[in-house]
């Protein structure tokens, strides 16, 4: 009865959000639609049973709220989306691990010429428990990625990947910073107009703060696009091996099969299934070298145009490599089940059930973990129970009015720009930014029913246009 009583509140919250949501101005789009900003606001309420992800790990209710903005460009060769947003978490028991994290990201992409590709930035601060350490983790996470795509002639074409990466832990006494520089190479061959076949290359270097470094080469073949029947995504199999340096703890070198598959069978138009199957060499947080199988299989099911449902299962595998690891292996499986409401472009809710077990490890207590840390530790023997409701709000676009606009510069006598308020061409406003000789600025609604004019004296930088009132 406890168990309902909690979730009679975190219902009642969710029902109460669902309806009070009003429309807000919130998407802005400039000379014609090239320019578009978005903002969207998220809830979510739920409970886990274990919060730490250790044999010892208490459960506690929480409630969260995540905020976002997202700028849109397509002009020119060079697309641009940017995000900027946070998350924050509040826990009914464990207040200690309440958490407040931003997220930043940004993708340059090239989508017209020979070359295309895309540059992307990201950078977000996570809270979560690591089951490599049996303890919850705080962390900084940053990535730089540059992929690219060249067809050298009809049937053949190359893409590349560059990449780093850098997790950095608030709390260094246990865990270790990780950098990650991968390369990776690929070889497209058109087999026919639905599939192609693929031959690659990638190489990954990781360094700890440890002082220790690990170098990945991996040889992979596969195909992507429909691979049989109603079968579409990409598959790809084949060898890779890990070479230690630093390591005094007497590590080889490591070899074994990799994957990287993802396939869906899309039996009618309202259900489809989707398997994943990857395993590959990392680092854990511990310092440690594993080779890790992840496998699942999801469902999807639509009800309606509205509604629809999923589910699926899950099992994995994660072994730990040398005497560090001190022949530790994990096992877990899992499930899932939800549903998902969709009420109108800017309103959707869901609820979901997950279920996620690591039996007890085999040799935990001969693995580097007890030998790092001074106080016992709860190992990684548990089941974990977790609910979530959660509702994604994007606000309608703004109907009366342009809202707050910024430009980087005005020239006087600059040609006029167009702007919308509303979603590309079924914008309910549109009208025309006006740049005089001395240099005021003017925008008017094309029905002539609205005027305004700002003087751009004490205005610098990143010039304000003010705001019309709705």
């Amino acid at each position: 009865m406890g168990f309902l009583r909690k979730f009679r509140a975190l219902f009642a919250i969710l029902f109460s959000l669902i309806v009070i949501s009003q429309p807000a101005h919130a998407l802005v789009n400039i000379d014609d639609g090239r320019n578009q900003v978005f903002v969207s606001a998220s809830f979510n309420a739920g409970y886990d049973s274990n919060l730490f992800g250790n044999s010892e790990g208490g459960g506690d209710s929480s409630y969260g709220v995540s905020l976002s903005s997202q700028f849109v460009r397509r002009a020119g060769w060079i697309g641009l989306n940017a995000s900027v947003g946070v998350n924050a978490t509040r826990y009914g028991k464990y207040t200690s691990e309440n958490f407040q994290n931003p997220t930043f990201s940004a993708e340059f992409t090239k989508q017209g010429g020979r070359t295309t590709g895309a540059l992307t930035l990201s950078a977000a601060r996570q809270s979560r428990a690591d089951t490599a350490a049996n303890i919850r983790s705080e962390s900084w996470n940053y990535n730089t990625g540059l992929n690219f795509k060249y067809p050298v002639i009809e049937r053949y074409s190359f893409s590349g990947t560059l990449g780093y990466a850098l997790t950095d832990y608030v709390d260094n006494s246990v865990l270790v910073d990780l950098k990650s520089y991968t390369f990776g190479l690929d070889l497209y061959y058109v087999f026919t107009t639905e599939r192609d076949l693929i031959a690659g290359y990638k190489f990954r270097r990781d360094e700890t703060s440890a002082s220790t470094q690990t170098s990945d080469h991996s040889f992979t073949v596969g195909m992507t696009g429909k691979l049989i029947s109603s079968l579409t995504g990409s598959i790809r199999g084949g060898y890779s091996y890990r070479i230690p340096h630093g390591h005094t703890d007497g590590a080889a070198t490591y070899s074994a099969w990799t994957a990287n598959t993802s396939a869906t069978w899309h039996f009618t138009k309202r259900f489809s299934v989707t398997g994943l199957l990857g395993k590959d060499f990392s680092t854990t947080s511990t310092n440690i070298s594993v080779n890790t199988i992840t496998s699942s299989v999801n469902t999807q099911y639509a009800l309606n145009t509205k509604t629809s449902l999923n589910g699926g299962v899950s099992w994995g595998l994660t072994d730990y490599l040398g005497e560090l690891g001190g022949g530790r292996r994990d096992t877990n499986w899992g499930w899932n089940a939800g549903i998902n409401r969709t009420f109108n472009d800017h309103l959707k809710c869901s609820l979901s059930y997950n279920y996620f077990r690591i039996p007890p490890p085999t040799n935990f207590q001969n693995s580097s973990a007890v030998r790092l840390i001074s106080a016992p530790v709860p190992f990684s023997n548990f089941s974990r129970h977790e609910i979530v409701g959660h509702i994604l709000r994007s606000p309608r676009p703004a109907m009366g009015c342009i809202g707050l606009l910024r430009f980087g510069s005005f020239r006087p006598n600059a040609p006029d720009r167009l702007f919308s308020v509303g979603p590309g061409s079924s914008a309910k406003k549109r009208g025309r930014l006006h740049v005089d000789a001395n240099g005021s600025v003017e925008h008017q609604y094309l029905s002539g029913r609205r005027s305004q004019r700002y003087h751009p004296s004490g205005l610098s930088g990143s010039r304000k246009l003010g705001q019309v009132e709705c």
